[in-house]
């Protein structure tokens, strides 16, 4: 499994800092799991390997997935919280540049 661990939660609540450390990648995000699966598709490609969400001391995963599916699926709360498909325009950061 792949560790990704919160280092810290950072200026809005619900966002976080995040490390990979076996790939030697960070992140901030409100979805860490799923960004994390992102970076890590965009080295390993689309691969079945399960990621894991980590907090500090833990030694059982907080919630995990195949990176595949994480990297194509975002967190939806639109009254509801669930997940849905992920697309670029998912990203505020994205939105934010244009």
């Amino acid at each position: 499994m792949i560790r990704v661990e919160i280092i810290e939660e950072v200026r809005n609540r619900g966002t976080f800092r995040y490390r990979v450390p076996s790939l030697a990648l960070e992140g901030q995000s409100r979805q860490p799991l799923q960004d994390a699966c992102r970076q890590i598709k965009s080295l390993l490609g689309p691969t079945n390997q399960l990621a894991g969400l980590f907090r500090e001391g833990r030694s059982e995963p907080d919630i995990s997935c195949s990176v595949r599916w994480g990297a194509a699926h975002t967190v939806r709360d639109d009254g509801r919280i669930r997940f849905g498909k992920y697309c670029e325009s998912d990203d505020p950061m994205a939105e934010a540049a244009e």
